[in-house]
C-alpha cells in the first residue's frame, strides 16, 4: 500500500461502547509493559488500529484517568475480593474491574447500570468462563459501597 492508499484509508469512528472496550484493551495491554514501555506500545496499538489523532487522544486521556486512581480502586476491589489476591486475578479480569469501578467511583456521566452490564458484557467476551459472574459480584459490591457512601 502506498503513501496515496493509505491516506484514503477511513479512519475508524467507534460508539461509547467500543471505546470502553478499547480503554480496557489499552489497560490490559499496559499490563504486560514496564513503565518505560507503556506509552509506545500503546501508541503502536492505537497506530495499529489506524484511530485518529483525536480518538488515540480521548482513548488515552481515559486511560490515564483510570490509571491516575489505581490505588483507590485497587484498595476498593482488595476489600471486595475476598480470598483474591489482586495478582492473583487475570490480567483481562483486573483491567475489566478497575475499568468498571472507576466508571461507577468517578464518572456521574455513566449509569452504574451501564458500567456494571459493560464490565459484565467484556467479561464474557475476554475473560475466562465463569468470570462475568466473578465480576458481577465484585461490581455489584462496589455499587452498594458507592452509594453507602453518598448517603
Amino acid at each position: 500500500m502506498n503513501n496515496d492508499e493509505m491516506q484514503l484509508t477511513e479512519v475508524v469512528k467507534l460508539s461509547q461502547s467500543e471505546k470502553r472496550e478499547q480503554v480496557f484493551v489499552t489497560l490490559f495491554l499496559s499490563g504486560f509493559y514496564d513503565e518505560q514501555d507503556k506509552a509506545e506500545a500503546i501508541a503502536t496499538y492505537y497506530e495499529i488500529q489506524n484511530f485518529s489523532k483525536e480518538l488515540a487522544a480521548q482513548l488515552k486521556e481515559r486511560y490515564e484517568s483510570v490509571t491516575a486512581r489505581l490505588g483507590e480502586i485497587d484498595t476498593l476491589l482488595a476489600k471486595y475480593a475476598i480470598g483474591w489476591n489482586l495478582e492473583r486475578i487475570g490480567k483481562a479480569e483486573i483491567s475489566i474491574l478497575r475499568l468498571a469501578a472507576f466508571e461507577i467511583l468517578y464518572d456521574e456521566s455513566i449509569p452504574e447500570k451501564v458500567a456494571a452490564n459493560e464490565a459484565v458484557e467484556l467479561a464474557k467476551k475476554y475473560g475466562s468462563v465463569d468470570s462475568y459472574g466473578f465480576i458481577n459480584g465484585i461490581i455489584g459490591k462496589v455499587i452498594q459501597n458507592s452509594r453507602e457512601s453518598s448517603v
